[in-house]
């Protein structure tokens, strides 16, 4: 059985940090798939993160790494938990993302392997703190670098762990679809998993609604056009 390792970038997120991560561990518990490791990157200021990690220690294999490093940069911060990555294959896993259901990581590993893949993108819904809506299906196209984005954010991915790509640090807005981009560019296309795996929590401190603004917007856009040339 292939041990995935699933790296997950953690933040204060205004106090919300800790729960966020909480629930997503309850979803983890849940899973038929269990030979899986979790690596923590974490950017907060608090003990809360390392508090929750210790109090989950006897259940999970978890890595903790404090990043003091790059605060607030979340290429910065995935990457720190990719380069601990231990696992055969890696999954990543944004604190606020949870996974849909107990078979979401069995569902990727076995559309993964079975179809002889490099890296895999897998359907997703979002959550608003009341319900879940909205089904999205992921597909890639070839201008996706420029922020057309029609496979959602890095929580639907998973990749095998071999000489990995890091997340471009200069990128915030646009890290998730030049990194879509960097992973074709090396593997080809994606394989596609239809079945609903991960969960996108919305919510006031998501970095569409904080740290992304119209000047940084266009100063990645720029910086995109560019890098690809």
């Amino acid at each position: 059985m292939n041990l995935i390792s699933i790296c997950i970038p953690t933040y204060e997120m205004h106090g919300k940090g800790a729960e966020y991560l909480e629930y997503s561990f309850k979803t983890l518990y849940l899973q038929t798939y269990t030979n899986f490791e979790i690596i923590i990157s974490d950017h907060s200021e608090t003990t809360l993160i390392k508090d929750l990690c210790d109090s989950w220690a006897e259940i999970f294999s978890i890595t903790y790494v404090k990043n003091t490093a790059n605060k607030g940069n979340s290429s910065s911060n995935i990457n720190n938990a990719l380069i601990h990555a231990k696992g055969d294959y890696i999954k990543v896993l944004f604190q606020d993302d949870f996974l849909y259901d107990e078979n979401s990581l069995q569902n990727q590993i076995d559309c993964l392997i079975n179809k002889n893949g490099k890296w895999l993108v897998a359907a997703c819904c979002h959550y608003n703190g009341i319900e879940l809506y909205n089904p999205f299906y992921p597909k890639y196209h070839d201008d996706i670098q420029y922020g057309r984005n029609t496979i959602s954010s890095p929580s639907v991915l998973m990749f095998i762990n071999e000489n990995i790509i890091l997340f471009d640090e200069k990128l915030i807005w646009l890290m998730d679809v030049d990194y879509y981009k960097r992973l074709y560019d090396k593997y080809g296309l994606p394989v596609i998993c239809n079945d609903i795996c991960i969960v996108n929590r919305e919510h006031t401190n998501q970095i569409s609604n904080t740290l992304a603004t119209d000047e940084i917007k266009e100063a990645e856009f720029q910086y995109i056009i560019n890098k690809y040339k």
